[in-house]
């Protein structure tokens, strides 16, 4: 039986409730964080608390969890559940009006992308669902996910592996469940968060990395068009990594096969990965 964090506890996930007026149940007002444990460690656990912090300050929301208080949630549901290598879901809820905030916390076993899909690449569509890039919702983790599992559910009828928004001004915002890189001209491009693209925890890496690997970075506008006519591109999360993105609606992104600046950067994720999960001891 699956144990859960649950407002300072954990409980078995069958016996888990939150309130029937809880505005997160009702509205979907609340956020939440995906994150991926190596070895019993949370890669980067700061960055997401301080994404959920952002968020939290956007919508209005009182959080009650301090960093420390997240960290030991998270160690104690990977003990709970003896579970080392994990995705990770925090949800922090708006509570009822005029009440408590609810943070619930899983774990479960991370199903990894199979070695082949990685070796050959991942298909993707561009979804008909537009990010609304005005939105305050476009850069937070809201728990008004449902445009996102509607693009993934079309990419699934359509063969694919990741839907990609496109947003009001016809620029590439990001993928369902991830974000978008793509090389042309020997530079890494990027949508900008203008562009309605989520900071992710990934992507924030990943840009680091390419800086250090004294590659030209820049994010910006970027149009399905240069998408087309990029030499390669991948796509990047929490439990996705880096994964190459080989073509779209059906057609090929470069040479159809993962290009060397993916796999050079994938291979650097991994490394930081183990640099900074290192010290963590398995569960």
């Amino acid at each position: 039986m699956p144990w859960v964090y649950l407002d300072g506890e954990l409980v078995a996930a069958e016996r888990a409730a939150l309130p029937a007026l809880d505005r997160g149940l009702l509205y979907g007002y609340g956020l939440f964080e995906t994150m991926r444990s190596y070895g019993g460690r949370v890669f980067r656990l700061a960055q997401h608390y301080r994404r959920l912090r952002i968020g939290a300050d956007l919508l209005a929301m009182r959080l009650p969890l301090t960093p420390e208080a997240l960290e030991e949630a998270a160690d104690a549901t990977l003990a709970r559940n003896a579970i080392a290598d994990a995705r990770l879901r925090l949800t922090v809820t708006a509570g009822p009006d005029g009440g408590r905030a609810s943070v619930l916390l899983t774990a479960r076993e991370v199903t990894e992308y199979p070695p082949e899909l990685r070796r050959r690449g991942m298909a993707a569509v561009v979804s008909a669902v537009r990010r609304n890039e005005t939105s305050p919702l476009a850069g937070v983790k809201s728990l008004n996910c449902l445009d996102n599992l509607l693009a993934r559910e079309e990419a699934r009828r359509r063969g694919a592996g990741e839907a990609i928004f496109l947003n009001s001004r016809g620029f590439i915002a990001e993928g369902a469940a991830s974000n978008v890189f793509l090389v042309r001209d020997g530079k890494l491009l990027a949508p900008g968060i203008g562009s309605g693209a989520l900071p992710g925890i990934t992507r924030e890496a990943v840009l680091e990395l390419a800086g250090e690997e004294g590659l030209a970075v820049g994010e910006a506008d970027v149009s399905p068009g240069d998408l087309a006519a990029a030499a390669e591109a991948f796509l990047t999360g929490s439990v996705m990594e880096v994964m190459p993105l080989v073509s779209v609606d059906g057609k090929p992104v470069g040479t159809g096969r993962p290009g060397p600046l993916t796999q050079r950067l994938a291979g650097a994720y991994r490394a930081l990965v183990a640099r900074e999960t290192s010290t963590a001891s398995a569960v």
